[in-house]
C-alpha cells in the first residue's frame, strides 16, 4: 500500500507542476464556440501546455499504476491535492504571499491524506462484468459529445470545468476496471481501456475551455468535485473499494478533509494569470473572433 501512496504523490506533484505551464499556454489561445479536436491540435502547438501534458501523461501513467491496488477515493483524494502542491510552488518559486486560510488549508490537505493512507485498504478491484466496461464507455462518449455540442452555452467556467472533473474522473474509474488485467491484450481488448483514452481527451479540452472562460478558481473547484465525489462512489458501490475494519469514520474524514482543502486552495491552480473579464457569452464570442 506504502508503494501506491508514494506513486499517487509523485503523480500529484507532475500534475501541480503541469498546472503551472499549462496555465501559460491556455492564456495564450482565444477562447473557441466549441469543445472540439481542433482545440486540442492548438494547444500542442504550444510550447508550455505540451510541456504540461507530457508531465500529465506521467501523472497518469503512475496513476493508473497505483489505482491497480489502491481504492479509487484515496488516489482521487491525492489527486485533487495537487493543489496544496501548486500553493507551495507558488509562494516559492512566483513569491505568492499565502494567508493563513491558505496555511489552514494546506493543513487540512496534509491531515486529510495522512488519515486515508491509514483507513485505505489495498486491495485489486473486485471482479464485474464486461458490460461495465462498454456502459462506462457510453457515459464517456455521452459526456463528449454533449460537451461539444452544448460548449457554446457554457457561459463560464463552472460546467466545463465539472464535466472535465468527471471525465478525468472517469478515466480514473477505467483504470481501476482495469487492475486485474496484466496482458497487452487484455488491455486492447477492454473496453475500458478506450474509454479512459478517451475520457482523458475529453478531459484535457474541457478543462482548457473552462481556463479560457472565467475564473481559474472555479474551474479548479469544479473539477475536484466532479473528479473526487462520483469516482469514490462508484468505486465503493461498484468495484469493492474499502477501508479497513473500523476506519470508516476515518476514511470519511480524510477524504473531506483533502477535497475541501483542495476546493479551498483552487485559486492557486494558475497563479500566474488573473482571472479574466466578464465571461458571459458575449464576451466569450469576442475573445474568440480575436
Amino acid at each position: 500500500m506504502a508503494v501506491g501512496f508514494v506513486l499517487a504523490i509523485i503523480a500529484a506533484l507532475c500534475s501541480a507542476t503541469a498546472a503551472i505551464v499549462q496555465s501559460i499556454g491556455a492564456r495564450r489561445l482565444a477562447a473557441t464556440p466549441h469543445v472540439d479536436p481542433r482545440l486540442l491540435l492548438r494547444l500542442v502547438r504550444n510550447g508550455p501546455y505540451v510541456v504540461g501534458l507530457v508531465l500529465d501523461a506521467a501523472s497518469s501513467l503512475l496513476t493508473f499504476t497505483a489505482l491497480r491496488t489502491l481504492p479509487i477515493f484515496a488516489v482521487q483524494a491525492v489527486g485533487a491535492a495537487n493543489l496544496g502542491m501548486v500553493a507551495l510552488i507558488a509562494m516559492c518559486v512566483l513569491h505568492v504571499r499565502l494567508s493563513a486560510r491558505d496555511w489552514a488549508a494546506i493543513g487540512g490537505v496534509i491531515t486529510g491524506l495522512v488519515l486515508l493512507v491509514l483507513s485505505a485498504m489495498a486491495t485489486p478491484p473486485e471482479r464485474v462484468p464486461t458490460s461495465a466496461g462498454w456502459w462506462l464507455l457510453v457515459a464517456v462518449v455521452v459526456v463528449a459529445v454533449g460537451a461539444y455540442f452544448g460548449s457554446p452555452r457554457m457561459c463560464g467556467p463552472a460546467v466545463p470545468g465539472l464535466l472535465a472533473g468527471l471525465s478525468f474522473g472517469s478515466a480514473a474509474l477505467g483504470a481501476r476496471l482495469l487492475g486485474r488485467a496484466d496482458t497487452v491484450g487484455a488491455l486492447v481488448s477492454s473496453p475500458a481501456t478506450y474509454a479512459v483514452v478517451l475520457a482523458g481527451l475529453t478531459g484535457v479540452l474541457l478543462y482548457a475551455a473552462a481556463l479560457q472562460r472565467g475564473s481559474v478558481t472555479v474551474a479548479s473547484a469544479s473539477s475536484i468535485v466532479g473528479q473526487t465525489l462520483a469516482p469514490a462512489a462508484a468505486g465503493w458501490l461498484l468495484l469493492g473499494d474499502r477501508v479497513r475494519p473500523g476506519f470508516l469514520p476515518v476514511a470519511i474524514l480524510g477524504f473531506a478533509l483533502a477535497v475541501s482543502g483542495a476546493v479551498a486552495l483552487a485559486r492557486h491552480a494558475h497563479p500566474q494569470h488573473p482571472s479574466p473579464g466578464p465571461d458571459d457569452c458575449e464576451g466569450q464570442q469576442r475573445g474568440g473572433d480575436g
